[in-house]
């Protein structure tokens, strides 16, 4: 698709819950740059597609949870600097250091300024390769899988979790992503994609704005 990112589009149809559908991109970390980017100030928020309008190629989803006040809810950090929020111990995380990601708890972050990148969300989906015990929900769906280089970003329309989590956890032969750590973020009216790469362009729009976008960069060829 672009140096670093692999695109893929899903279709499932699961015997116990509704059909949904999405896109899938999977990014080397060794070749390609993740940041995570706000809105603006602590209390902005602007659609997926605003955030990245500065950016010529680019993949960017939806990030972080927000308040009623419009701020970032648990630790948004990217490049060292907090962009907002404070630590949510019971939430999952998103840390990226260097080259390498992974998917922990906000407890198990002690110096959250010494990551590259941090942003938190709920519920952890899969751990350890495992579909977590997960309250039934229908809604669209923004997801993050971490493994070392490797981070996967999965937009979904309407999910039920447990039917999303479980396709996120299968193996690619039984049609699922393969993540052995996956994590939910703001989801419902916030799920959104905006997509600008050479062989493919693609807005999935949410309802509103977001206080902050991961944002894909391609390496250069």
């Amino acid at each position: 698709m672009a140096p670093g990112i692999a695109h893929a589009t899903f279709q499932m149809r699961p015997d116990d819950a509704e059909p949904f559908s999405g896109h899938a991109f999977k990014i080397d970390l060794d070749v390609a740059e993740l940041r995570l980017v706000p809105a603006g100030g602590p209390s902005s928020r602007r659609t997926v597609e605003e955030i990245v309008a500065p950016y010529p190629a680019v993949v960017a989803i939806n990030a972080s949870f927000f308040d009623k006040e419009d701020r970032a809810m648990g630790l948004a950090v990217d490049d060292g600097r907090l962009l907002g929020g404070g630590k949510r111990q019971s939430w999952g995380a998103l840390v990226v250091d260097g080259k390498k990601a992974r998917i922990t708890t906000g407890a198990e972050i002690n110096d959250h300024l010494a990551h590259r990148l941090i942003v938190q969300g709920i519920p952890r989906l899969v751990v350890a390769g495992k579909v977590q015990g997960l309250k039934p929900q229908l809604a669209a769906r923004t997801a993050v899988c971490a493994e070392g280089s490797v981070v996967i970003f999965v937009v979904s329309t309407k999910a039920e979790t447990t039917a999303f989590a479980r396709f996120l956890a299968d193996p690619s032969e039984k049609g699922g992503v393969g993540c052995v750590d996956a994590l939910n973020l703001d989801g419902g009216p916030s799920t959104q994609l905006a997509v600008k790469l050479p062989a493919l362009r693609l807005s999935l729009l949410g309802r509103w704005g977001v206080p902050n976008a991961l944002v894909v960069v391609p390496g250069k060829k």
